[in-house]
């Protein structure tokens, strides 16, 4: 009787150290896509992280485009894929000429922006995410990219 309450006391005081040691949950890093873009790109909050299939996500994106302003031609891009082609890419202006639109008057130096998807339904176990601000005239003039592997 001794030995079963002597270990009962060991098993509860082991359960009550296991639940006591802090849970740290993996946050989704993001990394510069390459030293060869111009501009530093981050993502400076990500929410919910990890990702829900299916679910709203929200991006909190910024930059300092001080020595490269962005004009109306460029666009912000987020892109979800498992290799390639793209499972899905989401794209939104940055600014406008005119100053009839939501969006601020161009040019933009000083970025910090938020951009809400709709996060895949079919999202994969492990993908890449893939933030970046490039000319929509001409594709091979990105300024800034950031991107960050899940799984």
């Amino acid at each position: 009787m001794k030995q079963n309450l002597t270990f009962a006391v060991i098993l509860l005081a082991m359960l009550f150290m296991i639940n006591a040691i802090p849970l740290h949950k993996r946050k989704t890093e993001f990394l510069k896509c390459s030293d060869l873009f111009p501009a530093p790109l981050d993502v400076t909050a990500m929410t919910p992280d990890p990702i829900q299939a299916g679910k709203p996500v929200t991006f909190t994106i910024s930059g300092n485009f001080t020595e490269h302003p962005i004009t109306s031609d460029y666009h912000q891009d987020i892109t979800f894929s498992q290799g390639f082609p793209y499972a899905a890419e989401f794209s939104q202006d940055i600014c406008s000429d005119s100053s009839s639109r939501n969006i601020p008057k161009c040019p933009v130096t000083d970025y910090n922006k938020k951009m809400i998807i709709q996060a895949p339904a079919d999202l994969p176990d492990n993908y890449t995410i893939t933030v970046y601000v490039w000319n929509e005239n001409d594709g091979s003039d990105w300024l800034g990219c950031t991107q960050a592997s899940v799984g």
